[in-house]
């Protein structure tokens, strides 16, 4: 039998066959056996998993490492880039996150060029493997989709719910992207082929800059929710409507959807009615819409917290956060991501909160433990859901499985130990991110990674970074096609 470089055992391995109660071998950062222990091969390490979930580690399909640097200077920095993705990246396996997708900044200038510098800037800086979803805005970059699919580009993300300065501060066009631009965009993604998909920011422009200006119209009493506040600048119609158009032009050209960030009752709602239809659609939703609601105490009762909170699309009310709950127990949202972003304080603790930028900050250094506190440990979710949505569908969505996000034999090593029984309280501190706050510091949970391996590699354990090195590559599509939710 093939001497194993490294050995887990005395675990519960979470497959999508069942829970194998043993563990695991791994070669070459591969997966090679999974079986009870005493049929484990010799090797050259072993880990004790002590009765814990020998789980998938967890990828993050949405985040963005670059709004702080562009912010700082303005433009672009390659240098203050290598610093975020050094820091974020040692975050993402810190919360047992051992795959991210992070936005490249994209600007007029070809997307390809872009791609490349963030590429060149990761090597040799990163801690878990790493792809990037590319955002088009002019007609010369829907032209390069078909070549930078076959670089390994899967997501291209519209970002629907910006123009003017809000468009200005992302390197997009002030005027936004219209409907003809995602028609001739889904187009293009649908002729480049599997695993090619449309990522669409749902946001319609249109209504929510009225509503905005008359929210900002209102006068600001001592009492003021601003949580309550931004779901009223942008109302869920704003959502729903862009998720209707872009699933009927996607189903009309063909082009997968990933819908990013839903947040609203009535988008899973109309999410479902198109799934019913058979349209190709994979919904994600955050953590920070799972676990607070406009009527928490927090947001009534803390302004600081509401700044750190101040997110697109908003935090809305208790009905969305528990439709959003049951979207995951039926199906209709497939993925959590965290649209982890990372901020100064002074950035987000604007004395205007309309200049404060949007962005929750750090997420994926807690949302693993959120997912099963909130979601396992309450009887909300299965611990089979659980894998699905923060792994293996995602890894289908990137056109990255089943090189990742399984534990199968031939897939990567990439692997969390997860102790449900854990109870503690999160802190800011456990996280290694440049964002400076947390919306989850102090929180109480139960369940907790403790354990992280990229590709066979421990890098982290109980919040602490063991690796000397900082490993992490780009991670590679292993085939072209398209595994759909549906």
């Amino acid at each position: 039998m093939m001497k194993a470089d490294l050995v887990i055992y005395n675990g519960y391995v979470s497959t999508e066959q069942g829970m194998v109660v043993g563990g695991l071998a791994i070669k070459n950062g591969i997966i090679i056996q999974v079986g009870g222990d005493a049929s484990l091969p010799e090797a050259e390490k072993y880990y004790d998993a002590k009765g814990n979930i020998i789980f998938p580690g967890a990828i993050e399909p949405h985040c963005h490492f670059e709004l702080w640097v562009v912010n700082k200077h303005g433009k672009f920095n390659l240098e203050t880039y290598i610093e975020e993705v050094r820091s974020e990246t040692r975050t993402a396996v810190q919360g047992g996150y051992t795959t991210i997708s992070s936005t490249t900044m994209q600007n007029a200038e070809p997307m390809k060029k872009r791609f490349q510098e963030f590429k060149e800037g990761m090597e040799g800086n990163i801690f878990c493997d790493v792809k990037f979803h590319i955002s088009p805005f002019t007609e010369e970059h829907l032209e390069e989709i078909k070549e930078l699919s076959k670089k390994g580009v899967t997501n291209y993300k519209f970002l629907m719910g910006y123009r003017g300065a809000g468009a200005k501060a992302l390197g997009m066009d002030e005027r936004g992207i219209n409907t003809s631009f995602i028609y001739k965009g889904f187009k293009k993604i649908a002729e480049a082929g599997l695993p090619a998909t449309a990522m669409c920011h749902c946001e319609d422009p249109d209504i929510f800059e009225i509503t905005e200006e008359a929210v900002k119209a209102e006068d600001e009493p001592e009492d003021y929710n601003y949580t309550a506040v931004q779901n009223k600048a942008r109302p869920a119609i704003a959502e729903v409507i862009d998720i209707c158009k872009t699933a009927y032009i996607a189903h009309e050209t063909g082009c997968p959807l990933y819908i990013v960030h839903v947040s609203a009752k009535e988008s899973v709602d109309q999410i479902k009615f198109f799934k019913e239809q058979h349209f190709d659609i994979t919904a994600e939703t955050c953590p920070h819409y799972l676990v607070f609601a406009e009527e928490d105490a927090i947001c009534r009762n803390n302004k600081e917290w509401t700044h750190y909170a101040k997110v697109n699309p908003a935090i809305r009310g208790t009905r969305d956060r528990e439709r959003l709950w049951k979207g995951i127990q039926e199906g209709t949202i497939d993925v959590i991501g965290n649209d982890h972003t990372n901020y100064r304080k002074t950035e987000k603790l604007s004395n205007n909160y309309w200049d404060t930028p949007a962005g929750t900050g750090d997420g994926m250094s807690a949302s693993f433990s959120i997912m099963l506190s909130e979601g396992v440990n309450k009887n909300r979710i299965s611990l089979d859901t659980l894998r699905k949505i923060m792994s293996e569908n995602v890894a289908k969505a990137m056109g990255l499985y089943p090189k990742k996000g399984t534990l199968n034999i031939g897939s990567d090593a990439d692997i969390v130990i997860l102790d449900l029984n854990k109870e503690w309280v999160f802190k800011k501190e456990y996280s290694e991110s440049s964002n400076a706050y947390s919306l989850y510091d102090g929180m109480k949970l139960k369940g907790a990674p403790v354990a992280t391996f990229v590709r066979g590699k421990l890098v982290a354990e109980n919040f602490k970074i063991v690796a000397n090195e900082a490993s992490g590559v780009f991670a590679e599509n292993p085939f072209p096609g398209k595994y759909s939710q549906n």
